[in-house]
């Protein structure tokens, strides 16, 4: 990745819905060298998606969690597969510490936040979890 690239993805993460057009003209480049860099960022897996942020009257009608996994196996790539698939989960990452996953849950109310809190829990391979619900972003 170069430097075009670098501030290619810096404008896309403030607004994936950016136009091409707007965003060759602010990098000083033709249309089709940033679909091309669009594409190449896609396909090497960069990018991963494009995705929507819900604005803050939105997120006061969802529950969002931050839920803490601790794995009894040392490889957890099945159990982040099997996390992948699961509609409500946002985030995926692992972590150093006394927990090696943590995952950010965000669905419509607190019943459904506990369906899917047991649906982590039934996962082979956890032992434990710690779940934090969010109250507000700063």
């Amino acid at each position: 990745m170069d430097d075009l690239d670098h501030k290619l993805l810096l404008r896309l993460t403030k607004d994936a819905r950016a136009n091409v057009t707007d965003l060759a003209r602010d990098l000083g480049v033709s249309r089709g060298t940033v679909q091309n860099r669009i594409d190449k960022l896609l396909h090497l897996r960069v990018i991963h998606r494009f995705t929507v942020e819900l604005g803050s009257s939105e997120d006061d009608h969802q529950v969002s969690a931050f839920t803490l996994i601790r794995l009894k196996a040392d490889d957890g790539r099945v159990t982040q597969a099997s996390l992948r698939r699961m509609e409500a989960i946002m985030d995926i990452h692992t972590l150093s510490g006394n927990f090696d996953i943590v995952v950010e849950i965000r669905t419509s109310s607190l019943k459904r936040l506990d369906g899917i809190l047991d649906q982590i829990r039934a996962l082979p391979d956890v032992a434990e979890t710690q779940s934090h619900i969010r109250l507000s972003t700063g």
